[in-house]
């Protein structure tokens, strides 16, 4: 998902004190939220542009689905066990310096990834594009929840959340269709030269931070991790973000080969289309926050669990429009899902938020790395239904934990509906 990983700083921001935006007025408010926008774009850009591209890639270095699999998984495992570190180098260096110099380096790695003329090459790229990511979407989302006053937050978190969600789909559907006209290498040039555009514009849109406090040292900020994993309930919301990105995962890295080969045969630009299903997420995403308030996280968690699992069945019938509609359902599914599982992480954190937020960072794309490559071997043996009875019983699970874990209703307030009508028509 986008990951989405925003809803943890809208929720923490309900334990703040109103306050001025003073950094927010030095820049016109029109332009520091496209930079918002953007950096939610760039965290998602390229972090999953290899999905559409597996089939060709196939054909390109004739080797196995696990391998092809590892341009993934190379780049979320770099992103699970980056994530931590990111998220402590912002909290001692600052939000936003983090931020340009992980978009910096996700462009030239991006750019340089379409220098390769091997798989070991092109995972090399990959790897390393996966080591900057999270520095963008752990530094943005706690510069909104400094910068923005509390009762601004979840508008802004909403646009950081429609943006990812864009990226998420425009990065696959860019990659796509420039790989049908020329080939994959040009399409990752392409990509890395976008993104030197968003850096371009968040440099220019985000203000320098006002609020931020250093932590004292890299080695104090680190030193909360502990902490953090002596929390039964972090622990089980740690082990729900990975169930849900190994869901997603493993649904849109293997629906790529079932809907390739016979009888659908869908070639590259029809297969980079139906990454449109993402844009749910911009719908969605939102009106989960809201209905959290209302019926509470465990409630909503589990509904989207239904929703997403109700999807993932409707896979199962022989007409493309079903599966179309299935993956629909289940991505918003896990949208909803996903905004609730973050937005339980500051919840439940005592202190050092930052860092909480990376370790679940962390478990999630841990999940998403499995997701991709652990499938393999159900595809080679059960094929497109095997994975979605893996799909299911993850879904299962961790639909269970957090009915277990969570609260039975939201632990903080909402934010003033006033606002939220306010500020979110143009979030969505």
């Amino acid at each position: 998902m986008t990951v989405v990983h925003a809803p943890a700083a809208l929720v923490s921001m309900h334990n703040r004190t109103e306050q001025v935006p003073t950094p927010i007025a030095r820049v016109p408010g029109w332009r520091s939220r496209m930079a918002v926008v953007a950096a939610g774009m760039c965290a998602f850009f390229t972090m999953y542009v290899t999905q559409g591209l597996l089939p060709t890639l196939q054909s390109v270095f004739h080797t196995s689905v696990a391998q092809l699999s590892l341009t993934i998984t190379a780049t979320t495992l770099a992103v699970a066990l980056a994530a931590p570190l990111s998220g402590s180098l912002s909290d001692r260096f600052g939000r936003k310096r983090v931020l340009l110099l992980s978009l910096a380096g996700l462009s030239v790695t991006t750019v340089l990834a379409g220098t390769a003329h091997s798989l070991d090459g092109l995972l090399v790229w990959r790897l390393l594009q996966g080591i900057f990511i999270p520095g963008v979407f752990t530094a943005t989302v706690a510069y909104i929840g400094e910068e923005w006053p509390a009762r601004d937050a979840p508008a802004v978190t909403a646009l950081y959340i429609s943006g990812s969600v864009a990226g998420g789909f425009l990065g696959r559907f860019i990659a796509g269709m420039v790989t049908a006209h020329w080939d994959w290498q040009v399409a990752f040039i392409v990509l890395g030269a976008i993104n030197a555009v968003f850096l371009l514009i968040i440099a220019l849109g985000l203000a320098p931070s006002r609020d931020f406090r250093a932590s004292s040292s890299l080695r104090a900020s680190i030193g909360d991790l502990p902490l953090h994993l002596r929390n039964p309930k972090l622990l089980g919301t740690y082990a729900i973000g990975f169930g849900i990105l190994f869901s997603q995962v493993c649904t849109f890295t293997y629906v790529s080969f079932y809907l390739a080969a016979a009888p659908y045969r869908l070639d590259l630009r029809q297969l980079s289309l139906l990454f449109a299903v993402y844009l749910v997420g911009m719908i969605v995403t939102p009106m989960a926050g809201r209905l959290a308030w209302r019926f509470g996280q465990r409630r909503v968690f589990a509904a989207a669990i239904v929703l997403s699992s109700g999807g993932m069945l409707l896979t199962l019938l022989p007409a493309l429009p079903a599966i179309v509609l299935g993956l629909t359902l289940s991505s918003a599914g896990v949208f909803i899902a996903q905004s609730m599982a973050t937005g339980q992480v500051p919840v439940f954190a005592t202190r050092a938020r930052s860092s909480a937020v990376g370790l679940y960072v962390l478990c999630y794309y841990l999940g998403g790395s499995v997701g991709a490559l652990a499938p393999s071997l159900v595809w080679e043996h059960e094929g497109w239904p095997g994975c979605v009875a893996l799909v299911l019983l993850m879904q299962v699970a961790i639909g269970t934990v957090a009915w277990k874990v969570w609260a039975r209703r939201p632990q903080s307030r909402p934010p003033s509906p006033h606002a939220w009508r306010r500020d979110g028509k143009g979030a969505s």
